[in-house]
């Protein structure tokens, strides 16, 4: 009588039930035996290939940590911290993005948070000749081996929808948001 597990599957399937017998406490998978269920659940048409591969995807962000999908310093769309609000107009309009981090040198030292509805209100109000860093919003700062589900929660309960991942020397590495992560 083989039903395709090993010896060691079985024998541990055979122990785990008399353990849950002998205690009373439940049976329960690690990540690789839940995975095992869910794919043949997927095989039985119980679930689908999408349902299966967001299931998976969330078991997937307990374990990644925020280098793995930040978007690097290079590539980060910024403001000058001392630029007027009607010189960053064209680049929000061009780029598109809700925020914008705003620097002071160079990207690696991130001093605040531009948020183009912000850049709105006061560009709409004539207010032309105020500097970026006169309406920026704080930064939020993590570190690049925060994990993502405890940055998931953060971002939920602190409402943020973007921070800055900083090194270990304090300098700024990149970027995420709220959307990278539930991607």
């Amino acid at each position: 009588m083989n039903d395709g597990k090993s010896p060691r599957q079985s024998n541990k399937s055979w122990l785990t039930r008399l353990n849950q017998f002998l205690t009373g406490e439940l049976y329960q998978p690690d990540e690789d035996e839940l995975l095992a269920i869910l794919r043949d659940a997927r095989a039985r048409h119980l679930l689908d290939n999408d349902t299966l591969n967001m299931i998976e995807g969330v078991l997937q962000v307990t374990q990644m940590r925020v280098r793995d999908i930040m978007i690097p310093r290079v590539q980060m769309v910024v403001v000058p911290y001392d630029a007027e609000l009607e010189a960053v107009l064209p680049l929000v309009i061009e780029f598109a993005h809700s925020r914008f981090p705003v620097i002071e040198d160079d990207r690696s030292k991130v001093v605040g948070i531009l948020m183009a509805k912000d850049l709105l209100r006061h560009i709409f109000h004539h207010h032309h000749k105020r500097k970026v860093g006169d309406i920026m919003r704080p930064v939020c700062v993590i570190p690049e081996s925060k994990r993502l589900n405890v940055l998931l929660k953060e971002f939920r309960t602190e409402r943020n929808h973007m921070a800055i991942v900083i090194d270990e020397y304090g300098l700024a590495s990149g970027l995420i948001t709220i959307e990278d992560v539930l991607e």
